[in-house]
């Protein structure tokens, strides 16, 4: 039956799946990962220090530890901007806090110890009870173990009390220091530790550089016979040979590592060939990095990226370069300034042309007036609102400040209406040169009262802008400009008029 249960215990066993750790630890080594578990723990840490709970904090600390000793910093400088200095910055007001009181708690225990040995040693001291009672004194014809369980048991000295506080404190100042240690910042991380009480212990650091380097390639030969490639593709990085670390990364597919550890081998063919397997925004982050700017160059041109080739060109202030990208980009307006900058005007004015060529398909014409007037080419910019219909090209010329050429044009206008005889189209001319009394002469011509009475208003003729009232059948307004113009009689007649139904101002079919 026995054996039964084990075996049905075996079967058990052998059928639970083992959880999959290795999609956790690649997790864990991820840098973006373990900076948003840092930057998430943090506010708990800040919360905890503003209520000065030591534990708490400590709970906080060994959460971040756990999630930087996985990355293996040799500088603090290799997270990201943002997480490193909230870390730091909340690391430091940990550390600054002061040690609690001792509590007068373990000195009353020390000072009631001697009074209760004295006791104790009264109480051993009394005489056996009643003759004939058993003594404890072990009989020598017993047997060791007899003697040892007639011999009298000593109590043992109660230990002092422990301050929870000091003990919390200390424990957290040292989980503080191994958090500094981790970012490999030993300074801060002595200190710590000074304050904890305790040190850290002693970790195989890799042997220095110069002195013992047989050691740490036979070290990093160990660890790729171990199949640790990425250990150590980082003791050979640690210790500047970069081109066995490219490939040990490689090999152990991290592949950022390994575009990182080309680069500074100045393996280019490398690194190219790795850049391929990344993610395009993940090279490119890489790259800007590392700065790494041909290879970034390349990744940009390959993409037609152009934009961001010129910008590459601007910040190394090799702006012909950037004019001819801008050019290609399309952004023909960055390009002309990149020509300018480099002091080539015939590289400009072509620019330029071919921006007025581009607004003009574009349809439009005054943003390509505007840019050749920026240049004093006002005959030009004229002729390319000329083209547009009269009417516009005049407000058009005004909003250029072509102020001559619009006057030309309406004179011309002008000159055609009264040729077509068309009173209305001169009358509009007139009113836009601000010619209001003759336009207000052509409006009455033009058998458009109402536009002639807003006329002679303009003008102040107010007797021919009453008569003209009037004759609109708009009473109150022929009786207003009566009285304005001093025209008594007229308003008194108006006034003794009877009402008669008007038929409003003509309909502008000429117009």
């Amino acid at each position: 039956m026995a054996e039964g249960n084990r075996r049905e215990r075996r079967g058990e066993r052998r059928g639970r799946r083992r959880p999959d750790r290795r999609d956790f630890s690649k997790d864990q080594r991820d840098p973006e990962t373990a900076a948003f578990r840092v930057r998430s723990e943090l506010g708990t840490l800040e919360k905890a220090y503003s209520q000065k709970d030591f534990a708490k904090q400590k709970a906080s600390l060994e959460e971040i530890l756990k999630a930087l000793k996985p990355l293996r910093l040799r500088s603090i400088d290799e997270l990201d901007f943002n997480t490193r200095g909230r870390l730091i910055t909340t690391l430091l007001r940990v550390g600054r806090q002061t040690a609690p009181p001792e509590s007068p708690a373990p000195v009353a225990a020390a000072a009631q110890e001697p009074a209760a040995s004295t006791a104790a040693d009264e109480a051993s001291a009394e005489p056996a009870s009643a003759e004939g009672a058993p003594t404890d004194e072990a009989s020598p014809d017993q047997p060791p173990a007899a003697q040892a369980e007639a011999a009298p048991q000593q109590e043992e000295p109660a230990a002092p009390p422990v301050d929870e506080k000091a003990t919390a404190f200390a424990e957290m100042m040292f989980a503080l220091g191994s958090i500094w240690r981790a970012v490999a910042d030993p300074r801060r991380a002595e200190v710590a530790f000074a304050a904890s009480g305790r040190q850290p212990e002693s970790e195989t650091a890799p042997p220095p550089i110069q002195e013992h380097a047989a050691d740490w390639r036979e070290q990093a030969k160990q660890l790729e016979g171990q199949k640790r490639t990425r250990d150590a593709a980082r003791l050979h990085e640690r210790n500047q040979s970069f081109a066995e670390a490219a490939r040990l990364f490689e090999a152990g597919r991290d592949l950022k590592s390994a575009a990182r550890s080309a680069i500074a081998a100045k393996d280019l063919e490398t690194a190219r060939r790795i850049l391929k397997l990344l993610p395009v925004e993940e090279g490119r982050n890489l790259l800007e990095k590392a700065g790494a700017y041909e290879l970034l160059m390349e990744r940009y041109v390959e993409a037609s990226d152009f934009q961001n080739v010129a910008r590459l060109y601007e910040r190394a202030k090799q702006f012909d370069q950037a004019a001819l990208a801008w050019e290609r980009a399309g952004k023909l307006g960055s390009a002309r300034k990149a020509y300018q900058r480099a002091k080539d005007e015939a590289g400009a004015q072509r620019i330029r042309d071919l921006e007025v060529e581009q607004l003009v398909q574009r349809g439009d014409r005054l943003g390509a007036a505007v840019l050749l007037m920026g240049e004093n080419r006002r005959e030009e910019a004229a002729q390319v609102l000329l083209a547009l219909p009269a009417a516009k090209a005049f407000h058009f010329l005004q909003k250029a400040k072509l102020d001559e050429e619009a006057m030309a044009l309406a004179r011309r206008e002008i000159q055609q209406a009264n040729a077509e005889n068309k009173p209305s189209v001169r009358a509009r001319w007139l009113e836009w040169t601000g010619d209001t009394l003759a336009a207000a002469e052509a409006w009455e011509a033009a058998e458009r009262k109402d536009k002639a009475l807003e006329m002679y208003e303009q003008v102040g003729q107010w007797q021919k802008a009453a008569q003209l009232a009037e004759a609109l059948g708009r009473k109150e307004k022929a009786l207003e400009l009566y009285h304005r113009a001093g025209d008594r009689d007229s308003a008194a007649r108006l006034e003794l008029a009877p009402e008669e139904a008007t038929a409003g101002p003509p309909s502008p079919a000429a117009e």
